[in-house]
């Protein structure tokens, strides 16, 4: 009987021409004019389409049209994987964890409730708002009637310029995070420390993006409506990303702020500042119901201002930021950004950002001569010099050896870029 003999497998049913044998076996493929069966025992056998009857043939036909039906669909989603994968950043671009919605101050009025509500305020990333709230009501108006009357001095055109040139650092930080995190010479640096710089980038670049896009913007809205509503609207913006900067402080062991107070009376009130073992006493009086440092009392806060208005007396309106102005700060910020955006690989993006590296060498050098300059001041006996100072965990001498020209050669960069992840997934 042969093939058709064996008839345990729970396949497909399959019939010879004649009809008068029968097996049941696994469809492996079909290749021209042959099928490929899989029996019981593992064997895999060949068997001619023309000695199959009509159902059977028929039945290989649909198999057959399967299975090119699924290949295709692996095929696309193994090509689709590549291509996120080498994509310059995640899709959808990935979001920072959503924040406690901002609560206005309701305590008793002490220095101490008030000064932690700004601290909770804080750590859910709503400095600008709490920060706000904190001036007393005489303060607020002052803030917006000067700020409103600075707006007025600026040069739109120019404004929009500068705002354009440096929302696009946010936007290159965020929409080529893939690519910037895969810079061969970030591979020096040791994974934690690695994973807390692109956290913190991602932070600031999202700060950056969705907080100075000139349109959401809108400076030149302020004078038209209530400052405050303008600050809840870019609080609201940037507060998820300044909470994580500040997720990223404890996970880094950062002492937690805790406050003393050590005298509360007629309206002052001194306070130890407490940051891990460090205690710093702060002065604080209350003016209009809130409480401010020593030093921003009624008076104190006039000179602030009426220094601003004279500032103002003096600038005619338009001129801050003028052509001139913006076309410096754009072309100094432009130069690199827009090349790199514009990078049609990692590769080409890598050799933007070695421009910059090499650009930065004589102000690392000089940072690093002022800190050993610094620490001989303090008498510690260290007088090394700025050639073996060490840029930072991981970097060693130079940035390390994978700082040295030989890097940007084909091959080093290949074996670089062959060790590095595929990109980063917050």
């Amino acid at each position: 009987m042969g093939l058709w003999s064996d008839t345990a497998q729970a396949g497909e049913r399959w019939t010879d021409l004649y009809g008068k044998h029968t097996i049941e076996a696994d469809f492996i493929g079909l290749w021209g004019n042959t099928v490929v069966l899989q029996m019981n025992d593992g064997r895999r056998v060949s068997v001619s389409m023309d000695k199959l009857i009509a159902e059977s043939r028929i039945r290989a036909r649909q198999l057959e049209e399967t299975q090119k039906k699924r290949r295709g669909e692996m095929r696309s989603l193994i090509e689709n994987d590549a291509k996120e994968a080498s994509a310059p950043a995640p899709t959808p671009l990935p979001e920072p964890p959503s924040v406690a919605p901002y609560q206005p101050y309701s305590g008793g009025g002490d220095v101490l409730s008030m000064l932690e509500w700004q601290n909770t305020q804080t750590r859910n990333g709503h400095v600008l708002l709490a920060s706000y709230d904190m001036m007393p009501a005489s303060y607020q108006a002052d803030f917006e009637r000067l700020t409103k009357a600075s707006i007025e001095k600026l040069d739109p055109a120019g404004l929009d310029q500068v705002l354009k040139s440096v929302h696009s650092i946010g936007e290159l930080i965020v929409t080529r995070q893939r690519w910037l995190f895969s810079y061969p010479r970030l591979s020096n640096i040791d994974e934690v420390n690695k994973e807390t710089l692109k956290k913190a980038t991602l932070a600031i670049g999202g700060i950056i993006r969705d907080g100075l896009d000139p349109e959401k913007l809108a400076l030149t809205e302020i004078p038209n409506r209530p400052l405050r509503d303008w600050v809840k609207d870019l609080d609201s913006r940037v507060a998820p990303y300044i909470a994580n900067l500040g997720d990223l402080s404890e996970s880094l062991g950062m002492p937690e702020i805790t406050y003393d107070v050590t005298n509360e009376a007629d309206g002052k009130a001194t306070v130890e500042t407490k940051i891990g073992s460090t205690a710093i006493p702060v002065d604080y009086v209350q003016v209009e119901g809130k409480w401010m440092p020593a030093d921003k009392t009624k008076e104190g806060w006039a000179e602030l201002t009426k220094s601003w208005e004279n500032g103002l007396t003096n600038t005619p309106s338009g001129s801050l930021l003028g052509a001139g102005q913006a076309t410096m700060v754009t072309l100094m910020i432009d130069g690199f950004v827009q090349s790199a955006l514009n990078a049609a690989s990692p590769r080409e993006l890598h050799a933007q950002m070695d421009t910059i590296v090499e650009g930065m060498k004589p102000l690392l050098s000089q940072i690093a001569d002022a800190r050993a300059a610094g620490q001989r001041m303090r008498g510690n006996g260290n007088s090394s010099s700025s050639s073996n100072y060490d840029y930072g965990s991981g970097y060693g001498t130079d940035y390390g050896s994978g700082m040295d020209s030989s890097s940007s050669s084909s091959s080093a960069y290949e074996e670089a870029m062959r060790q590095q992840s595929s990109g980063y997934e917050p």
